[in-house]
């Protein structure tokens, strides 16, 4: 149970350490944050498909994308670059997690550079980052 919460977690403690703020306030392309912080972030799933194996054995596959709101300082241009770099550190960081790699769903995460993009929104550069997910589930009756 909680494997796909599990991964979120993961995925969110690695968000972290990167030097990201969680935040429960809800942002995206169409609204921004009242109070969030430069480099706030949030994630949000969606199951893609979800394939079921003999042996009890399920292979869900969900989107998870990780939303990161940028104050916009001075230099729109600076927040976006940032956004770029970052980008890349993530990626980097999320597929070479020890955390992420030590799960029991032996979670493959991809990233999907076409759904990944940034919007500028009043004084936000709103990015989203989209991966997909899919990893192993036990569903055995209990």
């Amino acid at each position: 149970m909680g494997v796909l919460k599990d991964i979120v977690t993961a995925i969110e403690n690695k968000m972290v350490s990167l030097g990201f703020k969680k935040t429960k306030e809800v942002f995206d392309f169409e609204r921004v944050p009242d109070s969030v912080i430069d480099k706030a972030f949030r994630i949000e799933t969606r199951t893609v498909e979800n394939r079921y194996y003999s042996g009890n054995i399920g292979n869900p596959k969900d989107e998870l994308s990780i939303w990161i709101a940028y104050k916009l300082h001075r230099d729109p241009l600076a927040a976006w670059k940032s956004a770029l770099d970052d980008q890349e550190t993530i990626e980097r960081g999320l597929i070479n997690d020890t955390a992420l790699r030590a799960l029991s769903s032996d979670p493959m995460l991809m990233m999907d550079r076409e759904q990944s993009t940034q919007k500028y929104l009043e004084n936000y550069l709103v990015s989203r980052l989209a991966f997909t997910a899919d990893y192993l589930r036990d569903i055995s009756p209990t």
